[in-house]
């Protein structure tokens, strides 16, 4: 390369770096030497200045999954929500393709934005790349480097864990970069086990725990790993490779074995996990034994009918906070930084969640809803005194009818506030507060404070109403200039978790900014309290000694009870392991609902084959306004031949996409692909 090139590539890369909030080199494939030569040839200016290194790091930090984002518009949008029970998408097109992999048609040749594969192999290269060159960079003392390290240490452990939930067990790279002269043979990699997966990343976790700092110094570290990021990822981890599906219960899949014929998925149980499962959860606990984010009680926070011994302040019951606000304001912007929520171990600093709400917020906002909610999961929450919808009590019935006033807790009607409207169907009365934050139903009011005055729309003003004839309904979606036919709740239901007050598509209006957590404390008390279900004995993992401890089971637990304003499990719950398999698997879709837990859940549980092969039920949003009573007929959803669900054993993991299996003989693609 003549010198006069050289200067001007240097040139345009500084360029670049200068003019960009972090650095992207674009590269195919994360085995392409091509691309690989040129940042090799870069790199010695990156890592020789300290704002250059940053902005590296930043980059690597780019790859990590966005748990806002559902809708598949960006390489790190996550798909879990629209491909469980928890979700519908109403839409069936390239991009917007989950129902391709719900109704079992996806294709290994043909992926579209289900391909994460060179993606997350390129954010492992580029971490491999930081880790191993940071240390040139003098800029910055000793103590920085080696945070540095392990913030993209930590970065790396995540982007592997997320290839293993896409695609099940992956192959590890080497640690150094590949060489370019690294002849082709060294580079078919094959897929390592499960448990060698999950071994390497747990080592990688506990190596970022040793580097990285207690907590963020500043505002402006908001998104940066630190000890607790680690160790949440650490449990999630270690509690999945305990799970069934990897421990002993896979014999429908024993079929995917690597050349030597061993199976890449542990055949034997082994109670050992649980074990390692519980102890990481409590490395967390102890530091953190009650720490859910809560917002104090307000004029109007309602009275929650649990026992006397429970109306004790939080966390030692109900009392002092307002369940409401303290579920529904970590996710809708309201608790404005993460620094002040002590429940998030870790949140990505940016988030397409706004671009998703506009697929979840109702038509009356100038919004799609076209991504929507089952009927499973509205029957899935309690009523306000703990009991099932199927066991509702007299003071606080699931029954039929309207309600004849209006409801307001929790605020003001046309700000922060709760309003159940006059004329709403019952079965939405009475209900636990994580459903009012959760499920916008039909009749549901939206301040949506940001919409100018006269732009509020003159046929249903504030209100998402699902019948065909409204504004939100079927009709409308058939007949407006601009969308799309799909684009309306075919369930009757929709997502307002991530809605603030003030959000608004309508012209003039805007949307709250928000953050979205990955990783909270709420879970990692349920990875303790079900870790310590399968217990058979006392173990001891690292001087750290667990146990079924039934009165930490129950404090654990009723943490999430109480801060949602029900009443906790009792003592005959928890002796009872199979009552608390199901208790722990019901609040884990309740506390988690649109979070993607739930894709993973219910295959590491072995239920996905249940609840995915059940028909999509919702309300018959067919009916007009005028024949209200109809639309509460719950039905099957037909309103398009896509929207079922069905699993079988080849939906487990996503498959390789085909064109890396035919350059690479050594890399077992997932069986029925």
């Amino acid at each position: 390369m003549t010198s006069k090139k050289i200067k001007t590539s240097l040139f345009a890369f500084l360029f670049v770096i200068l003019n960009s909030a972090g650095i992207t080199f674009q590269s195919c494939n994360f085995l392409d030497i091509d691309p690989y030569v040129a940042d090799l040839f870069t790199l010695d200016t990156v890592f020789a200045k300290k704002e250059y290194t940053q902005k590296y790091l930043n980059n690597v930090y780019s790859y990590l999954v966005d748990y806002g984002s559902p809708s598949a518009w960006t390489d790190n949008a996550q798909p879990w929500v629209l491909i469980s029970d928890e979700g519908v998408a109403g839409y069936k097109r390239n991009r917007h393709n989950y129902n391709y992999f719900c109704n079992n048609e996806m294709k290994a040749e043909d992926l579209d934005h289900f391909d994460y594969w060179n993606y997350f192999y390129e954010g492992i290269r580029k971490a491999n790349t930081f880790i191993q060159r940071v240390n040139e960079c003098q800029e910055v003392s000793a103590l920085q480097r080696s945070e540095w390290i392990g913030q993209a240490t930590f970065v790396k452990a995540m982007i592997y864990f997320e290839l293993m939930l896409a695609y099940g067990p992956v192959p590890i790279v080497p640690d150094t970069p590949v060489d370019f002269d690294t002849p082709i043979d060294q580079m078919m990699v094959e897929r390592n086990t499960w448990d060698e997966c999950s071994d390497y990343v747990s080592a990688l976790l506990e190596e970022a725990i040793k580097l990285l700092p207690t907590q963020v110094r500043d505002n402006s570290e908001i998104g940066q790993a630190v000890k607790n990021s680690a160790l949440a990822v650490l449990s999630r981890l270690t509690l999945y490779t305990a799970s069934p599906l990897y421990n002993g219960e896979n014999s429908e899949i024993s079929d995917f074995i690597n050349n030597q014929g061993v199976p890449y998925l542990n055949p034997e149980k082994d109670i050992k996990k649980w074990a390692i499962a519980a102890a990481n959860a409590k490395r967390l606990v102890d530091i953190k034994p009650n720490d859910l984010y809560t917002v104090p009680k307000m004029e109007n926070t309602p009275t929650f009918p649990v026992t006397a011994a429970e109306q004790g302040d939080f966390p030692d019951g109900v009392g002092g906070i307002d369940p409401y606000h303290s579920y529904i304001d970590m996710f809708n912007g309201e608790c404005v930084l993460a620094s002040s929520n002590r429940e998030i171990l870790f949140s990505r600093q940016s988030t397409g969640i706004n671009g998703m709400n506009k697929y979840a917020a109702p038509g009356v906002l100038n919004a799609w809803n076209v991504f929507f909610v089952p009927q499973s999961l509205v029957d899935a929450y309690y009523m306000a005194d703990g009991r099932t919808i199927n066991n509702a009590s007299e003071a606080y019935p699931y029954e039929e009818g309207y309600t004849n006033t209006d409801l307001v807790f929790s605020g003001e009607k046309n700000s922060n506030g709760f309003t159940l409207l006059s004329g709403t169907h019952k079965w939405y009365a009475n209900r636990e507060m994580r459903f009012y934050a959760t499920i916008a139903f039909n009749n549901s009011y939206f301040p949506s404070t940001s919409t100018p005055p006269d732009k509020v729309d003159q046929q249903d003003g504030k209100v998402a109403k699902y019948f065909s004839d409204s504004k939100s309904g079927r009709d409308y979606a058939l007949n407006r200039p601009q969308g799309e036919a799909e684009e309306y709740p075919m369930t009757g239901y929709l997502c307002r978790k991530f809605l603030h007050y003030e959000d608004s598509w309508i012209s003039g209006g805007r949307q709250k900014t928000k953050y979205c957590p990955a990783y909270r404390m709420a879970e990692v008390y349920l990875n303790y309290v079900e870790a310590m279900n399968e217990l058979d004995q006392a173990y001891t993992i690292n001087d750290i000694t667990v146990t079924r401890n039934t009165s930490e089971m129950k404090r654990c637990f009723n943490l999430i009870r109480y801060r949602a304003g029900l009443p906790g499990i009792t003592d005959a719950d928890v002796a009872n392991v199979e009552r608390m398999r199901e208790l722990i698997a019901r609040e884990r879709q309740i506390e988690f609902a649109w979070e993607g837990r739930r894709y993973h859940d219910l295959r590491r549980t072995k239920k996905a084959i249940i609840y995915e092969n059940a028909p999509v039920m919702g309300c018959d949003v067919s009916a007009t306004e005028a024949e209200k009573d109809k639309f509460y007929n719950i039905i099957q959803v037909k309103e398009r031949d896509w929207i079922y669900k069905v699993f079988t054993r080849r939906q487990t993991f996503f498959p390789i996409p085909k064109s890396e299996v035919d350059k690479n003989p050594n890399l077992d693609q997932m069986p029925g692909f």
